[in-house]
């Protein structure tokens, strides 16, 4: 048996999907777990539920707390895990049964400090299917981790198809309060790491749900993903200078994105308030000539546009179904 994983579940309302969450992690093959659910105030069923498989488990842990929303409630579960490594599954969601033995191992094999699956995007419940024998591994140093992460094309943004050595997030909290609470933490904790192993294998069923935060109509408090991605730029550009370039575009490329939303919402009152803040972020980005020289065509372009127009380089990708 190998060493302690915590897994941490933060829980609020999500009372027809959490068997299927908690039965996904109680059934890993890899056992050697301690399971920290987390009632986040739930006013449905959710603290009884937990309460329940407390019962017939003795690696579950149950927190129940004032609702304090996502961050807060995998603030606490960090606050007593006891595990060697930590993971985290959000309770809509489920995960593969060998998907910490799978990370474990790697993490073991390699050396790693952090290892990170494939995710797989579902409208409805899927069964465990068979795994592939042969799978690609991808081990980035810190400095290609964090490339790969404001590349957004292997390392990904997201906290809970990851497993992490415990010393790496443990005095780290999320921040409370925000959307998109993974943009404010994620960078630090690549940072922190001297290898990250990437398993190419689906093997975290990530839930889409009309009702969820993300399922959810437009809202102005998604720009909270905005901040935590200029918190990034700026520490980028501070200790990782020979990214800034890629960490310019990226932050140009997602205020836009979030604009072309505000544009579409129904309720054209947010545009207004969303322009203003979106506006000032592409301001302070700074691109210069070294930059601009940099920039594929079709990049220049768009900048080129929004300069001129910001709304109306919106209106026209919309228009054109890009990027969104």
């Amino acid at each position: 048996m190998g060493e302690k994983i915590s897994v941490i579940v933060p829980i609020y309302k999500v009372e027809q999907y959490l068997n299927r969450c908690v039965d996904s992690i109680i059934n890993q093959t890899y056992t050697n777990l301690e399971i920290i659910l987390v009632d986040d105030g739930s006013p449905d069923n959710c603290p009884k539920i937990c309460d329940e498989y407390a019962k017939i488990d003795d690696r579950i842990k149950v927190i129940h707390k004032e609702n304090g929303g996502l961050s807060d409630a995998r603030n606490a579960g960090l606050e007593i895990a006891t595990g060697d490594y930590i993971a985290f599954v959000d309770s809509d969601d489920w995960v593969h049964k060998d998907m910490y033995r799978i990370l474990y191992e790697n993490i073991i094999k390699n050396k790693a400090d952090i290892a990170e699956c494939s995710t797989k995007k579902v409208e409805e419940y899927e069964e465990d299917f068979n795994l592939k024998e042969e799978f690609e591994v991808n081990i980035y140093s810190k400095e290609k981790s964090m490339k790969a992460l404001i590349h957004e094309d292997i390392v990904q943004q997201t906290v809970w198809n990851k497993l992490y050595k415990r010393e790496l997030v443990d005095d780290l909290l999320f921040e409370k309060g925000k959307f998109h609470e993974d943009e404010f933490w994620t960078y630090k904790v690549i940072d922190r790491c001297n290898c990250l192993v990437h398993i190419d294998i689906e093997m975290y069923y990530y839930f889409q749900r009309q009702d969820s935060i993300m399922g959810q109509d437009y809202s102005i408090k998604r720009l909270d993903a905005l901040e935590g991605r200029y918190n990034r730029y700026l520490y980028i550009k501070q200790k990782y200078p020979v990214f800034i370039y890629e960490a310019k575009l990226n932050l140009f490329y997602l205020c836009i994105y979030y604009l072309q939303q505000a544009l579409k919402s129904v309720d054209k009152s947010q545009y207004k308030r969303s322009y203003d803040i979106i506006k000032k972020y592409i301001k302070n980005i700074n691109f210069n000539i070294k930059d601009y020289k940099k920039m594929k065509f079709r990049e220049f372009m768009w900048f080129f546009i929004s300069k001129i127009s910001l709304k109306k380089c919106c209106e026209i990708r919309n228009y054109l179904n890009i990027g969104v």
